[in-house]
């Protein structure tokens, strides 16, 4: 299910929940409708969330390969501690 909000909020929120569920890439955020995954990333950083970053290849829809960063969200005081309001 892709989000349909440029809220900042929202998209952390949304990314938080991907995060939880299993590691994520820039693409399929994208896909997902995070346009840029980098910024809500470093923002959720800011906000003391362990979230690692790796790197792989995936192909795109056009075949070209590109190495793009897989987030992996790991368990820390903030991110036991910290829940978005529903």
């Amino acid at each position: 299910m892709a989000i349909n909000t440029t809220s900042t909020y929202e998209q952390q929120k949304y990314i938080l929940q991907c995060l939880y569920a299993r590691p994520h890439s820039t693409n399929e955020l994208r896909e997902l409708g995070i346009y840029f995954p980098p910024a809500r990333i470093k923002e959720l950083r800011d906000k003391g969330f362990d979230i690692k970053t790796f790197y792989r290849k995936e192909t795109d829809s056009s075949g070209l390969a590109h190495r793009v960063g897989v987030y992996v969200l790991h368990q820390n005081e903030v991110s036991q501690n910290y829940r978005y309001n529903d």
